[in-house]
């Protein structure tokens, strides 16, 4: 597992940087608190209500869980946080939701964020 964390924390990493360049190309400061959305896919409605807890216990905000119509295992976890661009793509918070996902079989599939 900590591989599978490691790959994707560098996957994760590598898309972060495009968007942090997109975002400055656009004038956004990336320093700036704002209101920055977190979005996650769970194996199922337990898996999703778990993380959906313990992304609760962890400060985010509107955290909700829907199922999929596309494939009903599939449920999707999204909760908002404040927080700068640069605090959300820094490597040890990066790490922190990719370990939480995998711990409650899902996975981080990234963020956004209005400019």
């Amino acid at each position: 597992m900590a591989d599978d964390v490691a790959d994707r924390v560098a996957a994760h990493a590598a898309r972060n940087r495009e968007l942090v360049a997109l975002i400055v190309t656009k004038g956004g400061d990336v320093t700036a608190r704002r209101t920055i959305n977190l979005h996650f896919w769970a194996a199922g409605e337990p898996s999703a209500t778990r993380l959906a807890d313990a992304l609760r216990e962890l400060g985010l905000d509107n955290v909700t869980s829907n199922q999929t119509d596309a494939d009903p295992a599939l449920w999707n976890v999204e909760g908002e946080l404040r927080a700068s661009v640069d605090d959300v793509v820094a490597h040890a918070f990066v790490e922190r939701l990719v370990t939480l996902a995998a711990a409650h079989e899902a996975d981080f599939d990234g963020w956004g964020t209005a400019l």
